[in-house]
């Protein structure tokens, strides 16, 4: 899948190396998109504001969360894919169940624009990444701030976790890749 300043979000097939639909519905440029865990569903972020999610099988727009107040830089499916989180110019993270619609967590997260947000495996963390040159790791489960992480001399502009979670990688205005060691399960049940 493609996202456009266009406006459009456009799905391909990899294998045939061929143009499957496209999105349209955005009023501005969309940033991010991402498949949902069992590829039925596609949210969309834009620069209009807004977070669409649409059906993948009628290719037409199911919802669209308006709540953010900035641009859309990133939105990610939670891995059980029952809901979508994304994150915003206007510095904040909002999560919203996708069966409900309905806003389940909200973050005023970060004092500049948050660039990425991406779950840990096991769908209990949440690693945001900012222009104000931190990162930090929110505890799904209980609702809050769980870590802040320095290291970075500039802007955090990307994350990742490892498949297993037990590493996640940063990226930021300072050409710099680093790896960090995951230990938020460990932490959680007391092991230091």
């Amino acid at each position: 899948m493609t996202s456009s300043d266009d406006k459009t979000a456009k799905v391909w097939n990899t294998a045939d190396r061929k143009f499957i639909f496209s999105l349209t519905g955005h009023s501005n440029w969309i940033r991010t998109s991402q498949f949902s865990p069992d590829v039925r569903l596609i949210a969309t972020g834009s620069d209009d504001k807004t977070v669409k999610l649409w059906d993948v099988e009628h290719r037409q727009e199911i919802h669209t969360f308006t709540d953010h107040t900035g641009m859309v830089n990133s939105v990610k499916f939670h891995p059980d894919g029952t809901c979508v989180a994304s994150c915003s110019r206007d510095k904040k993270i909002k999560i919203w169940d996708i069966r409900s619609k309905r806003l389940l967590q909200h973050y005023d997260a970060h004092s500049d624009n948050i660039n990425q947000i991406t779950f840990h495996p096991s769908g209990n963390y949440l690693i945001s990444a900012s222009d104000d040159a931190r990162l930090k790791i929110w505890d799904l489960r209980q609702g809050r701030l769980a870590f802040t992480l320095y290291g970075h001399e500039g802007g955090c502009t990307a994350s990742t976790f490892s498949t297993g979670g037990d590493y996640f990688a940063t990226g930021g205005t300072d050409n710099i890749v680093m790896v960090w060691k995951s230990n938020f399960e460990e932490n959680a049940n007391g092991i230091i």
